[in-house]
């Protein structure tokens, strides 16, 4: 569902990612490696947030480049830090979704809704929200339109016990069916997750198919 091929970029002349190719299939990948080697580059890439230098980018067969409004809603993207308006609501972010994907709310957002235990902050700006429940309606909005993959940037952080085994067990069951791809230093995450581990080091060797199965 997700394949890139030849993927480099470089800022101000300092290559960060070079030749970077994979294909994954559905199931659960967690990228893994050191702090500053492109993971997150690498996610907003692949999410279309920034444009690469060279290489091309299939979302469920749709080529970034050339069918970019189609291949970003069969995806969604999970930053780690907020990049939310501070003076919007929970609601604001999710009907902005919503409307972008021009898809309602699911069985499974609502569910996370509740499992995080959101109720009670709906109406309250993201400037006076906690980092981690600004972090789960993050997560929340991830899933609205049903994508077929989903980018996650170190989605534990910030979530407390509860939430964090919410999203793991969400994670395994949503994998079987979608190709989710999260960066995590969380190794006890990756592990209930049940995630295959991404070495980013391993993915500048070229294409590779990788099958969670």
């Amino acid at each position: 569902m997700l394949r890139c091929e030849g993927l480099r970029k470089s800022y101000n002349g300092r290559p960060v990612l070079q030749e970077i190719g994979f294909q994954l299939s559905s199931g659960a990948w967690a990228l893994q490696g050191p702090n500053g080697c492109g993971k997150s580059t690498l996610l907003r890439l692949l999410a279309g947030a920034e444009e690469p230098d060279a290489g091309d980018i299939r979302i469920a067969g749709l080529g970034m480049r050339e069918a970019p409004q189609r291949a970003r809603q069969r995806l969604s993207y999970a930053p780690d830090e907020s990049p939310v308006y501070p003076f919007l609501t929970g609601p604001d972010l999710l009907d902005f979704v919503s409307m972008a994907k021009k898809r309602p709310l699911g069985a499974d957002v609502v569910g996370l809704i509740d499992g995080f235990g959101l109720r009670p902050f709906m109406g309250v700006r993201f400037s006076n929200l906690s980092l981690g429940s600004q972090k789960k309606l993050l997560l929340c909005a991830a899933w609205i339109g049903e994508p077929d993959v989903l980018l996650l940037d170190e989605p534990s952080n910030g979530l407390d016990l509860a939430s964090r085994d919410l999203l793991a067990e969400h994670i395994c069951r949503c994998s079987r069916e979608k190709t989710i791809l999260f960066v995590s230093h969380d190794t006890d995450f990756v592990a209930a997750a049940e995630a295959n581990v991404l070495a980013m080091e391993d993915l500048s060797l070229g294409i590779e198919s990788r099958n969670s199965n």
